[in-house]
């Protein structure tokens, strides 16, 4: 099994329409790359705490990340890429 996250509005921010200030720091490349890296990390933590609590599916599959990307989603593609290879993964 597969947990998604869309990375549109934060590899372009400009998707979010709605109370911007709250939710955007940093309107940096630096900023947005950090933003990017500390949602990505909570998506990856709470896949391995599922799968620390939750007996393998019956077809001995575990729940893995899956990030959305595409060229349309402004920057997502290089915060995804910086995160993997920072990160090792």
């Amino acid at each position: 099994m597969k947990i998604g996250l869309g990375m549109a509005a934060l590899g372009r921010p400009g998707y979010i329409n709605l109370q911007r200030n709250t939710h955007l720091t940093s309107r940096t490349i630096e900023g947005m790359q950090q933003q990017a890296n500390a949602v990505i990390d909570e998506l990856f933590q709470q896949c391995l705490e599922i799968n620390k609590s939750t007996p393998a599916e019956s077809d001995g599959g575990k729940i893995v990340p899956w990030l959305d990307c595409a060229r349309s989603y402004g920057l997502s593609e290089k915060f995804v890429g910086e995160y993997l290879r920072e990160n090792n993964v």
